[in-house]
């Protein structure tokens, strides 16, 4: 008896399930509404103007200088110097400050007699975004 209850109650529910998935539901979308326009802009990190190096020779020590105009963007946090080598090597010093428009270094003069340097400025952001200015003219002492 029990055997034929479970296989009754298995052909029931396997012809609910038949029956109910053919049956297309009946719920209806016709509802619209107007989207808003919309304007999205990015921001534009612009890179420090104006830069201009400087390489100041000594006997055994040597002075780097760079200057710049700041950028004139938003959440600027400071700017990476960037000492480009001709030898390809790079080296880089953090100037904090949004508005800080000079950097200044010592190293050996052997350095700077070896190798001619150029320099580079970077705009840093809050954001993360940054932007590096063009190498200036080549040093070498």
């Amino acid at each position: 008896m029990t055997a034929v209850r479970r296989a009754l109650q298995a052909l029931g529910l396997a012809l609910a399930i038949v029956l109910g998935s053919s049956i297309p539901a009946s719920a209806g979308l016709a509802d619209t509404a107007a989207v808003p326009a919309m304007t999205l802009g990015t921001a534009t990190v612009v890179a420090p103007g104006n830069v201009v190096g400087k390489l100041t020779c000594g006997p055994t020590t040597s002075t780097m200088n760079v200057t710049w105009t700041p950028s004139g963007s938003a959440k600027v946090t400071g700017y990476t110097v960037t000492v480009h080598f001709s030898d390809g090597v790079q080296q880089s010093s953090f100037a904090a400050g949004a508005s800080t428009a000079a950097w200044s270094s010592s190293i050996p003069t052997y350095n700077v007699t070896a190798y001619a340097v150029r320099y580079s400025v970077t705009t840093q952001t809050t954001y993360g975004w940054f932007t590096q200015s063009a190498l200036t003219g080549s040093f070498r002492c």
